[in-house]
């Protein structure tokens, strides 16, 4: 051990430590690190309060002080529903959530590192330029995705209504992997809803609700389109949520108190926070007399759409037809900055109606609905042939459920 006999050398020292402290500050500024140091300033003590998982505070800066800034601080965490949105990519979010923005009609999520297509809207300038659920987006306006978070590449496909982006675009055909880019001009897209009346030739009149995501104008669309299938003397409903990468949790509350039987005090689902804290929320009163009710659902029904389908499945209100869903049973929050931008963090896990995770594990739908090769070959995501075979057995499945739903509530009991 050596000791200092006088301390008059002590200032010295502190002197040089700070002039080192601040010299190898500077020198990482130069190569582009700590840039965002006061924005980092701002994202660790929301790391450290709110993250559904114990963060310690000398872990979050050792961290930041390894990565160099805030991005690749929150992609350490391994959470890729963690991240920063900057100032233009926030006021995005807002006006999807709101409902209605400037886009190419596509549904965006990651899975397995790469950015996927969940879905293009029906007659959206993606829908008209035939890109499918499953289609990879591998570069947009030239620029690889790889690296690319989903809260980035979104704020490069949205843009002005008029305006034009280019999407290169990989996809399986047959057992080839084919690459191309396309070019869509952007448009108006309202992403609420869409719904039918179809004549049954066995049961007559049935409701048919496609519902594509879950924002702040969903539960009154949905409202809207079950007053006008009760009026058309709908014999039964079939809810698509396929292909439905979730939303607002709210929303999703509002959805299912309407698709459920009312009963005061009835849990949809619960929040389960790191210090142990559960939130529930419980449904609301509706005005919409039950019908027999079919629920479709498959791999890319995510989130919101999981919440939905797992308070019908455990409570008993209907029956899940397709396959088993995405599997994410995380919430999280938008917690405004002093910088103009957002922190997207993940804040609590979910629990079903049930009492039950469904995070990595989906929900299982009662009638499973798929062809022995795409099961046989789960790591190879299915041609577009196949794709279209698996909708259409699902959807003739979801039609012969519902009439044997029908069917057994018309019939007089023994």
């Amino acid at each position: 051990m050596v000791k200092i006999a006088n301390n008059r050398f002590l200032p010295w020292v502190m002197t040089f430590l700070i002039f080192t402290t601040l010299f190898s500050l500077g020198y990482e500024l130069v190569r582009g690190k700590y840039r965002d140091f006061f924005l980092a300033c701002q994202v660790i003590p929301l790391l450290k309060l709110k993250y559904y998982q114990p963060l310690s505070l000398f872990q979050l800066i050792t961290l930041y002080w390894q990565s160099g800034n805030v991005p690749d601080l929150l992609a350490s965490l391994g959470d890729p529903y963690t991240r920063y949105l900057s100032q233009q990519a926030y006021t995005k979010l807002l006006e999807e959530n709101e409902g209605t923005y400037g886009g190419v009609g596509i549904y965006l999520e990651y899975k397995e590192g790469e950015l996927i297509i969940f879905k293009p809207m029906k007659n959206s300038p993606a829908d008209r330029a035939g890109l499918l659920p499953g289609d990879r987006i591998i570069a947009i306006d030239h620029q690889p995705t790889k690296e690319m978070s989903k809260e980035a590449a979104t704020a490069k496909i949205l843009g002005p209504p008029g305006t034009k982006v280019v999407l290169s675009i990989a996809r399986i055909e047959g057992r080839q992997l084919v690459t191309r880019d396309v070019t869509l001009t952007r448009a108006l897209i309202d992403p609420s809803l869409e719904w039918e009346i179809r004549n049954d030739p066995v049961v007559g009149p049935i409701g048919w609700i496609n519902l594509t995501q879950f924002s702040e104008k969903t539960a009154q669309d949905l409202g809207r389109a079950l007053e006008a299938i009760a009026r058309a003397q709908a014999a039964g409903l079939v809810l698509d949520l396929r292909y439905n990468p979730g939303g607002l949790l709210v929303s999703a509350v509002e959805v299912s108190s309407q698709l459920l039987p009312y009963r005061p005090g009835t849990p949809l689902v619960s929040l389960k926070y790191r210090d142990g804290r559960t939130q529930t929320f419980t449904a609301y009163p509706h005005p919409h007399p039950p019908l027999p009710l079919v629920v479709l659902v498959n791999e890319w029904s995510a989130s919101s759409a999981e919440i939905v389908a797992s308070a019908i499945k455990d409570l008993q209100a209907g029956v899940l037809v397709g396959n088993t869903t995405f599997g994410k049973g995380l919430v999280q929050d938008v917690i405004p900055l002093p910088t103009g931008g957002a922190l997207y963090l993940t804040v609590a896990t979910y629990l079903t109606a049930g009492g039950h995770s469904s995070h990595q594990t989906g929900i299982r739908p009662h009638v499973v609905v798929t062809f022995p090769e795409a099961a046989g070959a789960a790591s190879i995501p299915p041609d577009l042939r196949t794709r279209q075979r698996i909708d259409h057995l699902q959807t003739e499945t979801a039609l012969r459920v519902l009439r044997n739903l029908i069917r057994s509530r018309q019939s007089p009991a023994a």
